[in-house]
């Protein structure tokens, strides 16, 4: 059985375990290697052979504060995956949403007092089809409400404020 030591931290080691069933990772903080180092080295120098050693000798003294790392099932690594797309997906529609809001507040700033939520699809296709104000103007009464009876926006209060 192999065993591998490496720093807290990096995500980028699981593979390894997934490709080698015979090693054993150990996580150790860096603070923790850090501190046992200025123990024992008080020139404070360091390179990566003597931290090494400093790190195989520290997991081997102290076996005991040492969990091997386990990796987390295939269903839980996807299920993080997911989440995180998900939240760079909603990162994306606030940054694009607010580049859209500050634009509009340039020449069309009537239609951010119209509608209450800028991420919707009644939004963007109002501004599809009226992109100015006076285009909206344009627009006759019938055609604004069958746009919105459309997008099943049927509050008259509503629809007359917009």
């Amino acid at each position: 059985m192999g065993q591998f030591y490496w720093p807290k931290g990096g995500q980028n080691y699981w593979p390894l375990t997934l490709k080698y069933d015979f090693l054993v990772l150990f996580p150790v903080n860096p603070q923790t290697l850090c501190r046992y180092r200025r123990a024992l080295v008080p020139s404070s120098a360091k390179d990566d052979p003597s931290d090494a050693r400093l790190l195989l000798e520290l997991v081997l003294r102290h076996p005991d504060q040492f969990k091997p790392w386990q990796p987390q099932s295939a269903q839980m690594r996807t299920l993080a995956q997911l989440v995180e797309h998900r939240r760079t997906l909603v990162a994306d529609r606030v940054r694009t949403t607010n580049r859209l809001t500050a634009t509009l507040k340039l020449y069309f700033p009537q239609v951010l007092d119209w509608f209450e939520d800028k991420a919707t699809l009644v939004f963007c296709e109002f501004l599809e089809k009226w992109p100015t104000l006076q285009a909206a103007k344009r627009a006759r009464k019938a055609t604004l409400e069958r746009f919105f009876h459309e997008h099943n926006s049927r509050y008259a209060e509503v629809i007359e404020k917009r």
